[in-house]
């Protein structure tokens, strides 16, 4: 059944989460020539800071050719339908801005920064809602954190008495864009990559090839640790979860 994208977004306010916090739309389309994968999550009420005090949107994006996440922050208003999302670099300063409207499940609109302008249009690809009881599978989310040679795609999924979960991680060479591996996380007992507020949020990197995953173990929750084994050349996961603060 078609997604009814403008729908869900007139309503997100209004709608009080079941179980989980999560409402995420992942797109696919250009800006300008290049292909790039984007994602948007509803999150109203994040944002602390005065300044953002209208901000109800966070995202992610890639471009397609590079594959290196780049950080999205901004504000839908549902009266004109039109989204203004602000791309952040790595220290978190706004390096461009995207000016889009969502119309029949697309965006389409520009891509500015102080050199450039380009044209973007985006296809509404799928969603993920962590907000009533539908279940779901095979949910796709780009992660905002990556390793210098890897991307992180979690794999999500929901079940009738559960909120949404990371089944599986896949592990995607940047240059190749094939999947160097997939983690399965059926095994362990605990929810995986729902901790976090924002999704993107579920893998934490550091500047080695070893990484956490978030994981709903302890009080207040905690990741499981996964690491690199050069003379495997695999990544290897701790299947005990550690307790925030361990």
């Amino acid at each position: 059944m078609k997604v009814k994208f403008l729908l869900f977004l007139f309503i997100f306010v209004a709608i009080k989460g079941f179980a989980g916090w999560y409402e995420v739309y992942n797109f696919t389309g250009k800006i300008d020539k290049f292909p790039v994968t984007f994602s948007l999550q509803l999150k109203p009420g994040y944002f602390g800071e005065p300044a953002k005090k209208d901000y109800n949107i966070i995202g992610v994006y890639k471009y397609d050719k590079f594959n290196n996440p780049i950080r999205l922050e901004g504000k839908f208003d549902q009266k004109s339908n039109r989204i203004e999302v602000y791309e952040l670099d790595k220290n978190d300063k706004i390096s461009a801005t995207f000016s889009l409207i969502l119309k029949s499940n697309k965006l389409s609109g520009t891509w500015k920064n102080n050199e450039k302008q380009f044209n973007v249009v985006l296809q509404l690809k799928d969603k993920l809602s962590d907000l009533s009881n539908e279940q779901f599978q095979n949910i796709q989310i780009l992660q905002n954190q990556s390793l210098k040679d890897y991307y992180f795609v979690g794999v999500y999924k929901k079940n009738s008495q559960s909120d949404a979960f990371m089944h599986e991680l896949k592990i995607i060479n940047k240059k190749t864009n094939q999947i160097f591996q997939t983690l399965n996380f059926d095994a362990i007992e605990t929810p995986t990559g729902n901790l976090m507020t924002i999704i993107f949020d579920n893998v934490t990197t550091n500047k080695t090839n070893d990484f956490m995953v978030s994981n709903s173990y302890g009080r207040v929750g905690g990741y499981l640790i996964v690491n690199y084994n050069s003379v495997k050349n695999r990544f290897i996961v701790n299947p005990e979860p550690l307790a925030e603060g361990s």
